[in-house]
């Protein structure tokens, strides 16, 4: 996300309203995480603040973008994925998604990749005059996507290759796991830190269309995808990731034991993100 790039535009911004709102709203957010009740409910102010942010941002994105506004979109638009990815009402795996009833918010912080991505290229944050740009070729091959770097699947455990039909050459067009198991095999091996966090985010932002609707069916496949790269998330212990990575890791685990405890294949891999995300030591 370029943190010090956006670090110094917070310092400096005193113009764009809706960029204020939002980090308002961000750091509520992190008080009440930090609280010691951690109230899964956001407080009147948050959502006041979180609404007017929104509702500000979105009227000047509507309007031709200005140059002097194109930083404070980029950043308001990378904070906000990461109050949408924060945002869990849940207390225990069994309140959390897929297992929780059904609803229209399921995956919604999923869907915020989407709109950022059109957000980018609206603002093309990294032209010359942007604060972004000096700090652009430090961060570049962070942001190209993993599965496009010699593909290798070595890295995953060889009931991998059983379950998505991996062959010696994947085929996207007609894999729709193609690009979340590149990507997974690539992160396998790599810890999640400060350093490395934009290669794991890469994993949502370069999703086939296919597998994100495969998400959106409880796909067992493409859950246990998802659970493998939460358990990679847990123990980057940062609070706007870590409470999403341990309760959906947990709920998608717990999903594929009540739904999919015949596969053994499948409960094998499962063992996994079971003993990261702490599954395997609840009674």
């Amino acid at each position: 996300m370029y943190t010090e790039a956006m670090q110094a535009h917070l310092l400096t911004d005193g113009q764009h309203s809706f960029l204020m709102h939002i980090v308002l709203t961000l750091t509520l957010m992190h008080d009440r995480y930090l609280s010691p009740t951690q109230d899964p409910k956001p407080s009147t102010i948050e959502l006041y603040h979180w609404y007017q942010g929104t509702a500000l941002f979105n009227s000047t994105l509507s309007r031709p973008i200005k140059n002097h506004d194109r930083d404070a979109l980029w950043s308001t638009a990378a904070l906000v994925g990461a109050i949408a990815f924060s945002s869990i009402d849940a207390r225990k795996p069994e309140e959390a998604w897929p297992l929780k009833p059904a609803s229209s918010s399921d995956l919604r912080w999923l869907n915020m990749s989407d709109g950022k991505k059109a957000i980018w290229k609206l603002v093309q944050p990294l032209g010359p005059d942007s604060i972004y740009a000096s700090v652009a070729s430090k961060q570049y091959n962070n942001f190209l996507p993993v599965w496009s770097r010699e593909p290798n699947v070595d890295t995953l455990p060889a009931e991998f290759v059983k379950l998505y039909n991996l062959g010696p050459e994947l085929d996207a067009s007609t894999n729709s796991y193609h690009k979340a198991v590149l990507t997974l095999a690539h992160l396998f091996d790599m810890e999640c830190n400060h350093s490395t966090i934009l290669h794991f985010l890469s994993f949502i932002s370069n999703l086939d269309p296919n597998y994100r609707r495969k998400l959106e069916e409880k796909d067992p496949r493409a859950l246990l995808l998802l659970a493998y790269w939460f358990a990679k998330l847990c123990p980057y212990r940062q609070w706007w990731v870590w409470q999403r990575a341990v309760l959906e890791c947990q709920a998608i685990c717990m999903y594929l034991d009540k739904y999919h405890g015949h596969d053994s294949v499948m409960q094998k891999l499962l063992q996994y993100p079971k003993d990261v995300c702490g599954l395997s030591l609840r009674p």
